[in-house]
């Protein structure tokens, strides 16, 4: 029979060998964790207004898998219409190359312009007012560059002042997840179910819509509002089945 003396002294050596390797998970982890912050703080990058579009532009040529991202939506003006032109630019290109591009906007009439102009090239855009999309513009490449564009104040139709740009997984993770979510929402809708909510409410029950102002108003080509009034809706079309 082992002795009380022995069983004592292994009892005390399994105490010493758990404590030893729990210091050295937590040293481990102390050492993870300094060393993404040191990352972080080294690899994050303050971006001016300019340096940013160039920013959101070149990650959109060396993306190879997918783009996501919230935008304001807002029609551009100035300069901004030269950035949106040559982003439109980049995103046809990643459509050729089979590289999923996805845009949220606020649901808001005035932002249908900006889907338009994105949805002809092939990018998917859905509206939702979440709480990412009004306030902060971001876009996420291949779940590991996250570009974050703020305004000067508070507000989703103030323009982009200045951004960052961060190499994160993980980040671009946690992002994703709310991201996904607002994507799939009850209240998400793709761009031409608001436009034809648009013309269904302009319409005001008439069978033959008038779409020469809303085309003026939206700023959308009269084709295009054509084509989108042409699409059955899923009530359309079971009402449709029953006939």
């Amino acid at each position: 029979m082992i002795s009380v003396e022995l069983a004592l002294l292994l009892v005390e050596l399994f105490l010493i060998i758990v404590t030893i390797y729990l210091l050295t998970l937590h040293l481990k982890e102390e050492r993870s964790r300094q060393k993404l912050i040191t990352e972080m703080g080294r690899a994050t990058k303050v971006l001016s207004r300019q340096e940013y579009f160039n920013e959101v532009i070149s990650a959109l040529q060396e993306a190879e898998k997918s783009v996501f991202g919230c935008i304001t939506g807002s029609r551009p003006v100035g300069e901004e219409a030269q950035a949106v032109n040559s982003i439109s630019k980049a995103i046809g290109n990643l459509k050729q190359r089979d590289v999923s591009v996805r845009f949220l906007v606020p649901k808001f009439p005035d932002r249908l312009h900006v889907g338009y102009l994105y949805s002809k090239i092939g990018a998917e855009v859905r509206y939702n007012n979440c709480v990412l999309v009004n306030d902060m513009r971001y876009m996420v490449v291949d779940d590991k560059i996250v570009l974050i564009g703020v305004p000067e104040v508070t507000g989703e139709k103030e323009p982009t002042k200045k951004g960052y740009r961060i190499p994160s997984r993980g980040i671009a993770a946690i992002i994703r997840e709310h991201y996904d979510r607002c994507w799939k929402g009850r209240i998400t809708f793709k761009y031409e179910d608001c436009v034809k909510e648009i013309i269904s409410s302009s319409g005001e029950g008439e069978k033959q819509v008038n779409l020469e102002p809303l085309a003026r108003e939206l700023m959308i080509p009269i084709e295009e509002l054509k084509r989108i009034n042409d699409i059955k809706t899923v009530t359309e079309i079971k009402e449709d089945s029953h006939v």
